[in-house]
């Protein structure tokens, strides 16, 4: 099987006018990850979100990247490669008004792994969770947690998501 990059994004909410505010990316070799200070025109904030995440916005102007800089490091890092998301939804949108705002043009791809999560990603989640080791609600462990959930149903259906 060929590697493949699992993609997670937080976000300042859950609305048309929310944007990403942090990147977890991995594969079986590397790791992304990186928090955004939010451009100029990005004043949406949600409270619950940031319970849920636990990332504050003086957090994200002080440990975080210009949002063009984590652009260019995306494409650089992925070039057209696509990354598998468990909300291909949110993090295409998330992504794509990343790219947008800062004038960069997109070269990743965003593709839904939800089909082949359907029967294994709770069961993985549950016992991941049970033994501590992940703190969900943050994007790389969320990254982590889903590409473990993917590689566990295709050993299980004895699938082969890149053909030969």
């Amino acid at each position: 099987m060929r590697d493949f990059w699992v993609i997670d994004i937080e976000a300042s909410g859950l609305s048309p006018v929310s944007y990403p505010i942090e990147i977890g990316l991995v594969n079986a070799e590397q790791e992304y990850q990186a928090l955004i200070v939010p451009e100029d025109s990005w004043d949406h904030w949600s409270l619950k979100s940031e319970q849920l995440h636990g990332i504050s916005r003086r957090e994200l102007h002080k440990k975080g990247k210009p949002a063009v800089v984590v652009a260019k490091e995306l494409n650089m890092l992925l070039g057209t490669e696509a990354v598998y998301s468990d909300h291909e939804d949110w993090d295409s949108f998330w992504l794509r008004r990343l790219f947008d705002t800062v004038g960069v043009k997109q070269e990743p791809s965003v593709v839904d792994i939800k089909k082949i999560l359907e029967h294994s990603k709770k069961d993985t989640v549950d016992r991941l969770s049970r033994s501590g080791d992940p703190y969900t609600h943050r994007a790389l462990d969320d990254a982590r947690l889903n590409r473990q959930a993917v590689i566990q149903a295709m050993e299980c259906r004895h699938w082969d998501l890149f053909p030969t």
